[in-house]
């Protein structure tokens, strides 16, 4: 009878240490699942965030491309390489957490910078339009490339209106003042009145975001190249600014503010001033804008006293429209 007790209790003793064993097995199995799964979350997580911020980095800077190792994110780090044409950029981030590494490869292509329409080689959107000209201004809608030859594309009119009531304001008290013939200034007629939907506002605010270079209130002239026809780019001046002596620029130019012209400034693209109040542009010098230019306010006030030519030009307007980068991406595939 004892022994029998004793063989039970033996039993039992070792039955009950195999279940301990056994479950202590589990406890530290399950453990390392859960430290297994947690580790690559941690490094999933790393890998994609990595993704975003160097989207991010290639909004702002549109030439960015390379191999970048170790970068300290969340307790862990990744490698993060960009490779290919905007066309179709590969983004292959690894993130590294404790003893776990996960991989993520976005393909996307950066979207061209969206080129408002051409109405004319000068469109005036206003309320109010103010016009003194002195000197010899000339407005040509007929096409010419920027070495002056002329251009394949039909002509569009030299000056291009919203309201009917400024189309006579021009056709009477500007275009006499003009050394060209009405005639001259391009298209059929050369003043006239169009029909525009577009959201300027909008169209300006797209432009600023994917912006290269911002500049402020100040005078500019020699040795300011705000882009070359070769690889141009889009500008945003945020106030008054005076473009003088031999300054060059190409691309497009949003202006929130007034602008004056003067000496041998010279731009090849599109020049949008715009603004809730009044505009005051002013020409003084013997430069010239070659593509076209839009004035967009309440008021405009536009005033000539030098021999500036603003120039209809579908190569320029091409040019920009081909190599201008916007700052917005499509996702083509995100593989991880």
């Amino acid at each position: 009878m004892g022994r029998g007790i004793i063989i039970i209790v033996l039993g039992v003793s070792v039955i009950t240490a195999f279940l301990i064993l056994k479950l202590n097995a589990n406890s530290k199995q399950g453990l390392k699942t859960t430290v297994d799964y947690y580790e690559l979350t941690q490094a999933r997580l790393i890998a994609n965030s990595g993704v975003e911020i160097y989207l991010e980095k290639l909004r702002r800077n549109k030439t960015l491309t390379g191999t970048f190792s170790n970068i300290g994110l969340m307790d862990g780090e990744y490698d993060l390489s960009i490779t290919g044409p905007d066309s179709l950029m590969t983004v292959t981030s690894t993130g590294h957490f404790g003893n776990t590494n996960h991989q993520v490869i976005v393909t996307a292509r950066r979207e061209a910078a969206i080129m408002p329409p051409v109405n004319g080689a000068m469109y005036i959107s206003t309320d109010t339009l103010k016009v003194k000209l002195q000197g010899n201004l000339e407005i040509d809608g007929n096409d010419r490339n920027i070495d002056d030859s002329p251009g394949p594309e039909p002509a569009v009119p030299g000056i291009a209106v919203d309201d009917p009531a400024d189309s006579s304001y021009v056709v009477n008290e500007l275009v006499p003042k003009i050394s060209k013939s009405i005639e001259g200034l391009g298209g059929d007629p050369s003043v006239h009145t169009v029909t525009d939907n577009t959201d300027w506002d909008e169209v300006t605010q797209n432009l600023i975001f994917a912006q290269d270079t911002t500049i402020g209130d100040g005078t500019y002239g020699s040795g300011t190249v705000l882009g070359t026809f070769t690889d141009p780019i889009i500008t945003y001046v945020n106030g008054n600014v005076h473009f003088s002596s031999t300054a060059t620029g190409s691309g497009i130019m949003i202006i929130d503010g007034d602008i004056t012209m003067s000496g041998q400034f010279t731009y090849y693209g599109m020049i949008i001033v715009y603004g809730k109040s009044s505009i005051v542009t002013t020409f003084v010098g013997n430069g010239g804008i070659y593509g076209s230019m839009v004035l967009v306010g309440s008021t405009v006030d536009f005033k000539s006293t030098g021999t500036t030519g603003i120039y209809y030009s579908s190569q320029a307007i091409i040019n920009a429209q081909i190599n201008l980068k916007s700052s917005r991406f499509e996702i083509l595939t995100w593989w991880e």
